[in-house]
């Protein structure tokens, strides 16, 4: 008997949580489905995930060219009918989205191609902080009407899935299943300190030296700038030496490095200065590796889905400070499993008794990985997309 063909449309092949998760995914859906993976190329200031196809197999990948992260009405139309002539061609059971162009472009072209089932999931959404508030809504507008040719819509979280249904009414109820997202807990493992040592021998790192990273895209949702400010009332009041990372990419890395040189401070671009407070690592494929030889991270966003920064953290026994953002407060028991701070003094704060405070680092840490394998598992995340699959399947006959 032949697979059930799944068609999966993902915004960019790009090193982020949307793409990693992903392809993670569909290597263990794989099993079970025929699977045709499609996204567009990564933009300049983003990092290609292409390596991470070597590490995820069993399935078919296509880029498009035309599939732009900016609305852009020619290339848009050109990704439509380039989606409907390979839907033509794969004659998929199930088409599923994940970001916002896909999820216009994909689902309207599943639609019109009669595709069975048609499945967006919301990493999280940009329905505020990311847009005017004219534009926001109508966003929220356009959401809701392609709810009504979606079989299914997926959140991440219970709060992106109260705000799907109640606060912005994109979909009924019965229309949106809650499918947590899961990492490879495993693979943050740092059993004998190798890891560990191989960061802060390249960063050249001391034993008494704290490194407090922020990892994520460059741009003003993730609010860098916050980040800036605490590091800077870190180092005033701190007394040991304080390293700061800047993992990842973006179109705000020159506002940043502006910020950093206005309050006096110095940055260097992966390690050129030795002695530099901030380091801008870019985007890195040794991310187990970074976390290890981290000793606190931070997440200062203003809107997030389910923050996968935040779950390999977990997993690499890390203490997180971290805005209330999305579905933060699902994965962090504020003062158990890490922090959760509403105001700049708040985040700060904490941070500040992380610093001055060994022990109390080593049992937050503790306490999150053993959240993380408990409760972040990959595996259990694949079973409830299979399950989900095939019940949207046999009610489609």
């Amino acid at each position: 008997m032949s697979k059930p063909r799944l068609f999966i449309f993902l915004n960019r092949l790009a090193v982020g949580g949307p793409a990693i998760n992903t392809l993670s995914v569909a290597a263990e859906l794989s099993r079970d489905f025929e699977i045709l993976l499609v996204a567009g190329e990564p933009m300049r200031d983003e990092q290609s995930a292409e390596f991470l196809l070597e590490q995820y197999k069993g399935f078919t990948v296509k880029q498009i060219k035309s599939l732009r992260r900016t609305i852009l009405p020619i290339q848009d139309i050109k990704s439509y009918y380039h989606i409907k002539k390979i839907i033509r061609e794969f004659k998929p059971d199930i088409i599923h989205t994940h970001g916002a162009k896909p999820g216009v472009v994909g689902r309207l072209a599943g639609w019109r191609m009669n595709v069975p089932v048609i499945i967006h999931t919301f990493h999280g959404h940009v329905f505020h902080s990311y847009f005017s508030s004219f534009v926001s809504q109508r966003i929220v507008w356009i959401e809701r009407m392609l709810a009504k040719i979606s079989t299914a819509v997926i959140a991440i979280n219970q709060t992106l899935n109260n705000e799907l249904v109640s606060k912005y009414k994109i979909a009924r109820a019965e229309k949106v299943k809650l499918i947590r997202l899961g990492v490879e807990t495993e693979k943050f493992a740092d059993t004998d300190g190798s890891k560990r040592q191989s960061f802060r021998q390249e960063f050249s790192l001391s034993e008494d030296a704290l490194a407090i990273g922020i990892v994520g895209r460059l741009v003003p949702v993730k609010q860098h700038s916050l980040f800036i400010e605490i590091a800077e009332q870190l180092i005033q009041s701190a007394k040991q030496q304080l390293r700061f990372f800047i993992v990842g990419n973006g179109p705000e890395k020159n506002k940043i490095e502006q910020l950093i040189v206005q309050k006096n401070l110095t940055y260097t671009v992966e390690a050129t200065n030795r002695n530099a407070q901030f380091i801008f690592t870019s985007w890195r494929h040794d991310m187990d590796i970074v976390y290890a030889g981290l000793d606190i991270v931070m997440l200062t966003s203003l809107n997030e889905g389910t923050p996968v920064s935040i779950m390999e953290a977990m997993s690499a026994a890390k203490p997180v400070v971290s805005t209330n953002a999305g579905g933060v407060a699902e994965l962090i028991d504020s003062g158990k499993t890490g922090f959760v701070g509403t105001t700049r003094k708040q985040l700060t704060d904490q941070v500040v008794m992380l610093i001055e405070d060994r022990l109390k680092r080593n049992e937050i840490g503790s306490n999150a990985v053993q959240f993380a394998t408990q409760r972040l598992s990959k595996a259990y995340e694949v079973e409830q997309l299979k399950k989900l699959y095939f019940e949207l399947i046999q009610t489609k006959g």
